[in-house]
């Protein structure tokens, strides 16, 4: 049997006692061991800490809050971990199954296949917007991207750019060699998307599994979704030349299939319709802002980027209060 190469768990965290054991749980129970978990602390005050040292392989590591962001804190992770293999994620999602891990390994299909990715998924629970809830109908497939060069990655047109970018760290494994000669770089957000540019470009491939799921859940309210709506619609823009689509508002048929979900009351139900209509708009908004700064040109693009981009996005945790 061909030996299988190391693995190495990074988790950068804050204040994340409430979901923190079941992520650690959920890596501990897979069919594919893990080396070591590395979890890089940025200041949390609810507990979180203390849970962590209740597990022999976790090692915690506290950095100042100041100095956390998406790229640097996980390059500090690839410097004090040893796996072949890296695997992000963050201390507020959970494998969906036991195989999470051992999908995410089997999709480095090829030599110049450098990251995996599978996807987040909302659990089915009434804390959660319902009309996000995961409900597979199929076997998704796996997909490979990669391009020749960086001229040929320059010349796609945006869309196949940015639809090639699939990693997300909230679920993805690196190699460390890659990760060595290509570090994050230093962002406070779209870390994924930036590292996922640098790998193309030189060539190499990338894979996303939809197999491969954690649970993953953000309550959104009109404040966070607006936020999320700009610095999405900036990253993407200075990235790959796209600008945002318009959600589709359907409030009849959301109603309606809310309606149908036997395991809400009413009050819960009506709670939810009026949170997707607060959501909606706070993309609508959002994107009317991206769009407003995009027309006045280059100076007004920036002050955006000041506004929304200069700490990252802090979601809303659950018991906070979800108004708009």
């Amino acid at each position: 049997m061909t030996d299988q190469p190391t693995i190495s768990v990074v988790i950068p965290v804050k204040n994340e006692a409430a979901g923190i054991a079941a992520c650690l749980d959920g890596i501990l129970s897979q069919t594919v061991p893990v080396q070591e978990i590395l979890v890089i602390d940025s200041g949390s005050t609810d507990g979180t800490q203390e849970i962590v040292q209740r597990y022999d392989l976790a090692r915690l590591l506290d950095i100042e809050p100041g100095d956390f962001n998406h790229g640097d804190t996980r390059n500090l992770g690839v410097r004090e971990t040893s796996g072949e293999l890296i695997l992000f994620t963050v201390g507020d999602a959970h494998p969906v199954d036991d195989r999470w891990i051992e999908r995410l390994r089997a999709g480095f299909v090829a030599d110049d296949v450098v990251a995996v990715s599978g996807i987040q998924v909302v659990a089915q629970d009434p804390h959660n917007n319902p009309l996000e809830w995961y409900r597979p109908v199929s076997e998704p497939a796996r997909s490979v991207h990669r391009f020749g060069s960086a001229a040929e990655f320059d010349a796609a047109d945006a869309a196949t750019k940015q639809s090639a970018c699939v990693i997300d760290d909230v679920t993805s494994m690196y190699r460390r060699a890659f990760l060595e000669a290509t570090p994050f770089r230093r962002v406070v957000y779209g870390e994924d998307m930036l590292i996922c540019v640098d790998a193309l470009r030189a060539g190499h491939a990338l894979v996303r599994d939809p197999t491969a799921c954690v649970f993953h859940y953000h309550l959104q309210n009109y404040r966070t979704t607006l936020q999320r709506t700009v610095a999405v619609s900036l990253v993407r823009h200075d990235l790959f030349g796209t600008t945002p689509a318009r959600p589709a508002s359907q409030p009849v048929r959301e109603a309606v299939q809310l309606m149908r979900e036997p395991s809400l009351s009413m009050r819960q139900k009506l709670h939810w319709w009026r949170t997707q209509r607060q959501c909606i708009q706070g993309m609508l908004d959002g994107i009317a802002l991206f769009e407003k700064a995009r027309s006045e040109g280059a100076s007004a693009l920036a002050a955006l980027h000041e506004e929304y981009l200069g700490s990252p996005p802090i979601p809303v945790k659950r018991g906070q209060m979800n108004a708009a």
